[in-house]
């Protein structure tokens, strides 16, 4: 997989685009092909991103991590190929760089590049969306567990959850057997109790809460306003009220409230 080739076929925003294959025709990727490699190794990828940015110094709009995050996701293809893995996911996975370009600029107005914290799991090969949901083969007192993350543009409706937990059961465990036992974790405000409050018993994140046992109710964080708010202030008498959910959370926080980003392990799917 050639640079040229991912950026098209994730649909890559076309100035964005244009510019990372700019940077590209004038970088040796060869003089950071070690921090790419390291990547590959769960337990150095924020180490090796740190250092990554230290080399490439000063970078508008983060053109050149991104740039060297995509030839890190291009080389990947290799591995995806000599596990088995479909190109429908390949590409599932690496749309993330465009999904952040197009949040950031719904909320910006400016179009940039903000995740290079998380794309080494996708540039590493340990993230990989299946269906609607990411799975990551997170390394925590020494075993693998599996989290579970939520994209902004996924179906979040039972039966997608079903069908990609099932999906994703299947898929760790061709991808190495000692993975077919492995424990399905949620590290989110979506797990936060609170929400039973805010939301009807029909609600697609309150059926989503039912397949997890919740053990730690986590941090208290406000991350959470990004995503329900598309928006990173914190005045929240000027927050939106689009939604019910909105407005009954905004309400909750006017009054004091606050949100936590809860652990859970799935413990109820039809088919785990």
């Amino acid at each position: 997989m050639n640079l040229k080739i991912l950026c098209k076929e994730i649909n890559l925003q076309s100035e964005i685009q244009q510019q990372v294959m700019a940077f590209a025709a004038v970088f040796d990727f060869d003089t950071v092909s070690q921090q790419l490699r390291k990547f590959l190794i769960y337990e150095k990828m924020t180490e090796a991103r740190i250092e990554l940015q230290n080399i490439l110094g000063e970078d508008e709009n983060n053109i050149k991590i991104l740039s060297c995050m995509l030839k890190a996701s291009a080389d990947a293809y290799q591995i995806y190929k000599e596990k088995g893995i479909s190109d429908e996911i390949y590409f599932s996975t690496m749309k993330c760089y465009t999904r952040f370009i197009d949040e950031t600029y719904k909320m910006t107005g400016k179009l940039s590049f903000d995740r290079c914290w998380w794309t080494t799991r996708q540039a590493g090969c340990h993230l990989f969306r299946i269906g609607d949901l990411e799975y990551e083969m997170k390394h925590l007192d020494d075993q693998i567990v599996i989290g579970l993350h939520i994209p902004s543009n996924a179906d979040f409706s039972p039966s997608a959850v079903d069908q990609s937990l099932q999906n994703a059961k299947d898929f760790f465990a061709a991808y190495d057997p000692y993975l077919s036992n492995a424990e399905y974790r949620c590290h989110s405000w979506l797990l936060d109790s609170q929400l039973k409050k805010m939301l009807n018993k029909s609600s697609n994140i309150l059926h989503f809460q039912d397949r997890f046992d919740i053990f730690d109710k986590g941090e208290t964080s406000t991350e959470f306003i990004q995503w329900l708010f598309r928006t990173n202030s914190t005045e929240y008498a000027a927050l939106p009220e689009n939604t019910s959910l909105q407005k009954n959370m905004k309400k909750h926080l006017l009054s004091g409230g606050i949100i936590r980003n809860a652990y859970g392990r799935v413990t109820y799917s039809p088919h785990i």
